[in-house]
């Protein structure tokens, strides 16, 4: 008896020793994506307009769906005027969202993580959850906001870029 006890306890002892190297689907390709959005929301926070162009294909293109009713409304989807994106990111006093971070009295804070990801070869769609808060100093409160937007992926030279997006699927704001 006492050597079953033994045993087992020592094979409970292993299986929590080991490291745990599984990630489930997670694959590089997974992480890379990741990475991705990592880096182009830095690149935003940063003001580093280059670096957000090099994440995307040269015809990126972002469609927004509006709210009806508080549901999104496939019926008024539009795209939007991208070459006015590139002007402004390509701007060399373009600062992103580098003063909102800068601001102390702001307390800006901004998290995002992708939330799903589907490859398939050399394409992927990604669903990702952006989400930031800072105060509201006219009105002395916390506010928090965010968004999802759909992210359509391409590999490209063995690297990830955005081709396009639907932005702010579901979006939020409110006082904390």
């Amino acid at each position: 008896m006492e050597a079953r006890h033994a045993s087992l306890a020592l094979f409970c002892v292993t299986v929590l020793m080991t490291p745990n190297f599984s990630y489930g689907q997670e694959t590089d390709d997974h992480r890379a994506i990741r990475e991705l959005l990592n880096k182009d929301q830095e690149a935003w926070i940063r003001g580093d307009g280059q670096t957000v162009l090099s994440n995307r294909i040269v015809d990126y293109v972002v469609c927004r769906v509006p709210r009806n009713n508080g549901r999104p409304d496939i019926h008024g989807v539009t795209v939007d005027d991208m070459q006015q994106m590139r002007d402004r990111v390509s701007d060399p006093n373009f600062t992103g969202n580098s003063s909102a971070f800068a601001d102390t009295a702001l307390n800006t804070q901004a998290s995002w993580n992708m939330a799903r990801i589907d490859i398939k070869g050399n394409d992927a769609v990604a669903l990702s959850r952006i989400e930031w808060s800072q105060n509201d100093t006219t009105r002395n409160v916390r506010v928090r906001g965010g968004w999802e937007s759909l992210w359509l992926l391409r590999k490209i030279d063995e690297n990830w870029k955005f081709t396009s997006a639907v932005g702010f699927i579901n979006n939020w704001k409110e006082d904390e």
